[in-house]
């Protein structure tokens, strides 16, 4: 059944989809435990080098996710998050195996995947993912980091083949680079020229704590908590400004002449909010062309055209 959702519909974000990727070492499935209940699902059997360790379920294949979803032990373990560790291990050997045994279209003759594998997967990771979303829980993907050549820059992406990390990528609400500058561990989730990032919460370069510190034990957790309150506030601000621009728009209906227009235009000048300033500004432009008037860009005011 579709849904249709209005522009004045709130749109609540109850969890999301997280990208940390790095050198091996550097610290990215320590910080991941740093969550509310998380669950890491260990796809390349290197939990044991992790600091401040969680549960972990290890997975020899597909198969094993499909079962873990049924299990009467997820359901006593309530996770409230999801660890993929890591995610070229998932995307490029568990699901990709898994995809080309449930029917032989799905790989080519060299063994690697067809152009309708590559679909097949796609559509069972969306399945995962909305699985997980269905149990209100975040995803966070671990991946190692690798080079991209782009003309005279070399650029860092996570370490996922062509198909699988455009999947990876569109999926997302935040991706972080997390590496190492004078000695300490940062994490980056701005877009730059030397790597790739998503940073709809729009954090600066955020320095780590080391694990000793009290702070590190939800540090990734109040991140996430951070990113969902700025996406739904967002929400809440794009529902209520769609209202208030209805309302005005309403409003602009008994100003007939040039001296009230340009009155009006006054009171647009002294919005600080840029965005509600041009709109409303767009709607009385379009309320002055409907009475005979154009905006004088030269003078900057309204002005009579009969």
């Amino acid at each position: 059944m579709f849904q249709i959702i209005n522009n004045t519909d709130a749109v609540i974000t109850d969890s999301l989809t997280a990208l940390i990727y790095g050198e091996p070492g550097i610290g990215k499935t320590s910080l991941s435990f740093t969550t509310n209940n998380p669950l890491l699902l260990d796809f390349d059997g290197g939990v044991q080098r992790a600091c401040y360790r969680q549960t972990t379920v290890r997975i020899e294949k597909w198969e094993d996710i499909i079962e873990l979803q049924k299990s009467t032990e997820l359901k006593q373990l309530s996770p409230k998050t999801f660890i993929i560790d890591t995610a070229g291990s998932m995307l490029d050997n568990y699901l990709a195996n898994y995809v080309k045994t449930i029917d032989p279209k799905n790989m080519r003759r060299g063994g690697e995947l067809s152009l309708q594998g590559y679909g097949a997967m796609k559509d069972a990771f969306y399945q995962f993912r909305n699985w997980a979303k269905s149990l209100k829980c975040n995803l966070i993907f671990i991946a190692h980091t690798t080079t991209q050549e782009e003309g005279d820059n070399t650029k860092f992406i996570p370490k996922v083949t062509g198909g699988s990390y455009d999947i990876l990528r569109q999926t997302c609400d935040l991706v972080g680079y997390m590496y190492s500058n004078k000695n300490k561990r940062v994490l980056d989730f701005n877009p730059a020229d030397n790597h790739i990032g998503k940073n709809c919460a729009e954090f600066d370069i955020l320095e780590i704590p080391v694990y000793t510190d009290s702070s590190f034990q939800s540090y990734f957790q109040n991140l996430i908590d951070l990113t969902l309150n700025k996406m739904n506030n967002l929400n809440e601000r794009q529902t209520a400004l769609v209202r208030e621009l209805e309302d005005y728009e309403k409003s602009l209906t008994p100003l007939e002449g040039t001296e009230q227009l340009n009155a009006e235009l006054e009171i647009i000048r002294k919005i600080t909010e840029r965005n509600v300033s041009l709109q409303k500004f767009a709607l009385l432009e379009k309320h002055a062309n409907k009475i005979g008037h154009t905006f004088n860009k030269k003078d900057k005011v309204f002005a009579c055209t009969k």
